[in-house]
């Protein structure tokens, strides 16, 4: 029996005017373990826009490996495709279809005799679709009409959210997703559908960025970290709040703190001490490497996450981090690092002190890295093996 499979890099590529973000980062590194095995013993065909950014290593080992490639520019221009390979000779091929972002295809619909694998990262706008300060982060007319998504039409929205989930589990034989904790958010808020579903929890590949090997930004400071401070999931408000306060109180002397993302304008003019902060925008993924293997602490007060990959980018480097303790978070990271309540701020100051003060043994959160990247291999493994039917 011939076997086929299509591939979606489509949603690898740019999206928001942005060439790299945490989804298409995804999709790469499956790609990637996935053509380190690839012999040809099946078609492979990859699907992406010909005339739009794609990283030039991908496009390096489809031409090295000889792999098909259909040029496209929707998820409906995907599912056309699969429906054509499906009318050929239809008993004599097995056609698998892997999107690792399954959420463009939850108004598509895919022939019964493909097996479909699609990857819901987390539950987000079902589980945290607003924040009471959501509105300190306005800066667009986007963000304007996000925000009267959630306040004015919240209903139609909440609405909309649960259907987008409950079409993924309709639309894809075998869902995939990041953590325990989003894999059983999907149970808890679909139990009829996700009992005629297949869920598999798969760590995130590791992503592909060499280490750096410089020792210092040039700067002798010590400093506190946070990063992604223009989106208010990430909780940048509440965190600059908190440290803010430690700073009036005397209680960080001689440490800074760097704020990388955009922080808004309506967030700084509420800081008093803003000498002790120093504001970035986005930063390429050298810079952003140095900020993490300079830092003291990682502060990552996060209001939800499926999986939460940026603490272990700081702990590569030996750093203690005091995170969210909800959702995935705690799943993951264990002993290794120190928890906070996102919404209280006096707690999220005790961590920070103590962090200052008590940084976590290198022993712990090296052991705590080295047991997620286990799971990541063997679960990038187990998927390639799934996609490829070895």
């Amino acid at each position: 029996m011939n076997k086929v499979l299509f591939f979606d890099l489509l949603f690898s590529q740019a999206i928001g005017g942005t060439n790299f973000h945490g989804g298409g980062e995804y999709i790469k590194s499956v790609f990637y373990g996935l053509s380190k095995e690839y012999d040809g013993s099946y078609d492979l065909i990859v699907c992406y826009d010909t005339e739009r950014f794609l990283d030039s290593w991908i496009l390096e080992i489809i031409r090295e490996k000889s792999i098909n490639v259909c040029h496209v520019k929707t998820a409906e221009d995907i599912v056309k495709l699969i429906v054509d390979a499906c009318s050929h000779d239809p008993k004599d091929k097995e056609v698998r279809f892997f999107a690792g972002l399954a959420y463009p295809y939850v108004n598509c619909t895919l022939p019964d005799s493909v097996i479909s694998i699609g990857v819901c990262h987390g539950l987000r706008t079902l589980e945290k679709p607003y924040d009471r300060y959501a509105y300190l982060y306005v800066q667009s007319k986007s963000d304007i009409k996000e925000l009267i998504k959630y306040v004015i039409l919240k209903t139609r929205t909440t609405k909309k959210n649960r259907k987008v989930y409950e079409n993924i589990l309709k639309v894809f034989d075998v869902v995939i997703t990041d953590s325990n904790h989003s894999a059983y958010s999907m149970k808890v808020n679909y139990p009829m559908q996700s009992q005629n579903r297949e869920i598999l929890v798969f760590y995130p590949p590791e992503k592909h960025i060499e280490t750096v090997n410089e020792t210092s930004t040039g700067r002798n400071e010590h400093y506190i970290l946070m990063i992604s401070a223009n989106r208010w999931i990430k909780n940048s408000y509440r965190g600059v709040k908190a440290l803010d306060n430690l700073y009036e109180k005397g209680l960080l002397s001689g440490v800074k703190t760097r704020v990388y993302g955009n922080l808004p304008e309506r967030i700084k003019k509420g800081i008093k001490n803003t000498e002790c902060f120093e504001f970035f925008g986005y930063v390429n993924s050298e810079e952003l490497e140095l900020a993490y293997k300079n830092c003291d602490i990682f502060f990552y007060p996060s209001l939800n996450e499926g999986f939460g990959l940026p603490p272990m980018e700081a702990m590569k480097y030996g750093k203690t981090c005091v995170i969210s303790s909800i959702c995935s978070l705690p799943e993951l990271y264990g002993d290794a690092v120190y928890y906070c309540n996102p919404y209280d701020v006096v707690e999220m100051q005790n961590r920070v002190l103590q962090a200052i003060e008590q940084h976590i043994k290198q022993g712990v959160i090296q052991s705590k890295l080295m047991t997620i990247k286990r799971r990541q291999d063997a679960d990038l493994s187990a998927l390639v093996k799934l996609l490829s039917d070895a």
